[in-house]
């Protein structure tokens, strides 16, 4: 190890547990001016960079003193003249902020990164965009940024090993990034803010990375197995980075040799393409996804309101005739009916059951339905089968929409209950006279269109319409009859309805239905 090696190791060891030998070190002039030149290497153009370091030949550049010599005046000479070929522009006055709170919190540098054909260039690229943002604002808060430049350095290294790439070259290439952000960190910060640094927590390398020229020479002697990696290397320089050039005697010149070198084996080997030579090729933009569920959906919309428009305008068509028909139709004159000498259509229907009879009245209809049947023997109480066919409730619906008045009268025939009064017959009949009225009352509609009175009375055996003293005629005795009073009809057509029924006047003979059993030869209804 020579003695110029030993000086910049002791400075950088120095530098890193806070000697005053350091600062002595930096106080020295050649030291600020090549310091300066190195940190404004991104701001200087590479060719300028080059060109004023190559009018000093080998033998001429001036050796660089220990850190506790005075500068000869041979390097003074030196600095003057380079600084006269290469004027540097005047440094920003260090600002001290007052605090912590007086610096800017570093901010996220833009996800997007381009498109690289090199996977390593690819994924390094948002951790070198954020190391730029950081050079470029000297006022960002340090330990924020160093976080978010650790944080990308992980990513970094992850993304490569997801990738397959080897640990050796994921270790070399990180290793040149750390050498890379910590040479930009020791130059804008303040010394005592540095911290620890990247390479010794990524790496445990405290000698300021003079391996990563070492890892370079070992990739270029078989450049077209590592070309990517070549590449990756000429990024970084390109950026800047100097390493241990910074300090070395004409480090400048052979820097830009070995990238001149490096830029040979890269992108010199293939010949020139002639434009004449290149064949034109068809660009074809990419093709959006047409196909989107809000497309579909407003594609739907339309489809329906067509279909609904189309089959609007059918249905309307079709019915155009019909419209045309109801518009010419003239509603028939009402058919006028006589109740008096017509009975309603549903009591006609009724009268098809054969339970019901009915008869003209001087006051206007009889209706006559037999007590067998319909009273328990001997009682008042309807029987189960009479209530379940509900004759009574579908003759009170008939009624209902035509007007006139109801008279219920309940019969019986001439023989009375064993040990009983008199009157017993006649108790019986209005008894069954009242049930009938009161199921037209309350379980039927007969009184929603018009309002009718409609009353009960019982008869006995005081009007019989057949002969007692048979059991046919004493069954046809035992009956029930609702008259409909619905006006007068002359005396004389209602007597002709009743002759030759061999009846009181006022009724006729009719054909009734078929008889059931009948009632116990000792009781009478």
């Amino acid at each position: 190890m020579n003695e110029f090696e030993r000086q910049i190791r002791n400075a950088i060891s120095t530098a890193r547990t806070g000697v005053k030998r350091a600062e002595h070190s930096i106080t020295n002039p050649l030291w600020q001016a090549k310091s300066t030149v190195a940190s404004l290497g991104a701001i200087i153009p590479a060719g300028m960079r080059g060109s004023g370091n190559s009018h000093f030949p080998d033998e001429e550049m001036p050796g660089i003193p220990a850190a506790n010599e005075d500068p000869p005046d041979t390097a003074l000479r030196h600095t003057r003249e380079y600084e006269k070929h290469n004027p540097i522009p005047p440094l920003r006055p260090a600002q001290h902020p007052a605090g912590r709170q007086g610096r800017r919190p570093a901010e996220q540098s833009g996800a997007l990164s381009g498109i690289w054909h090199n996977p390593y260039i690819s994924a390094g690229m948002p951790l070198l965009l954020q190391v730029e943002w950081f050079r470029n604002e000297p006022q960002t808060d340090f330990v924020y940024a160093r976080l978010q430049i650790v944080r990308k350095l992980e990513f970094f290294r992850n993304d490569l090993r997801k990738q397959g790439f080897p640990p050796e070259e994921i270790n070399h290439l990180s290793y040149l990034i750390c050498t890379y952000t910590d040479g930009l960190f020791n130059d804008l910060l303040k010394e005592e803010t540095t911290g620890l640094s990247l390479l010794v927590e990524f790496h445990k390398d405290a000698w300021g990375g003079e391996n990563c020229f070492e890892h370079l020479k070992s990739y270029i002697t078989n450049p077209s197995d590592n070309r990517d990696i070549l590449e990756f290397y000429y990024f970084i320089l390109s950026m800047g980075f100097e390493g241990k050039y910074r300090m070395l005697e004409r480090g400048p010149v052979l820097l830009m040799d070995l990238r001149n070198h490096l830029s040979n084996l890269l992108y010199m080997q293939n010949t020139t393409e002639y434009l004449s030579d290149v064949t034109a090729e068809t660009v074809r933009p990419q093709r959006r996804r047409f196909i989107t569920a809000l497309r579909i959906l407003i594609s739907g919309l339309i489809i329906a309101v067509i279909a609904y428009g189309i089959s609007a305008w059918y249905l309307h068509e079709q019915a155009r005739q019909i419209r045309n028909d109801i518009l010419a139709w003239v509603p028939p004159e009402p058919r006028k009916i006589n109740i008096m000498e017509t009975l309603p259509n549903p009591l006609t229907q009724i009268l098809s059951e054969g339970w019901l009879e009915v008869r003209k009245d001087p006051r206007g209809w009889l209706l006559i339905f037999t007590s067998d049947g319909a009273f328990l023997t001997g009682k008042s109480e309807l029987t189960e089968d009479f209530l379940s066919k509900r004759n009574i409730e579908r003759l009170g619906a008939a009624l209902a929409p035509w007007p006139g008045d109801l008279e219920v009268i309940g019969h019986t025939d001439g023989t009375p209950f064993r040990k009983t009064s008199v009157n017993n017959n006649l108790k019986l009949s209005e008894n069954r006279a009242v049930v009938v009225a009161d199921i037209l009352r309350t379980n039927t509609t007969i009184n929603e269109t018009h309002n009718r009175e409609i009353t009960a009375l019982g008869r006995g055996e005081n009007e019989p319409i057949a002969d007692n003293t048979t059991d046919d005629g004493r069954k046809r005795n035992r009956r029930v009859d609702i008259l409909w009073k619905i006006g007068k009809r002359d005396a004389e057509q209602a007597m002709q309805g009743y002759q030759g029924s061999g009846a009181p006047a006022t009724l006729t003979d009719v054909t009734y239905p078929s008889a059931g059993d009948n009632d116990n030869s000792d009781l009478a209804e």
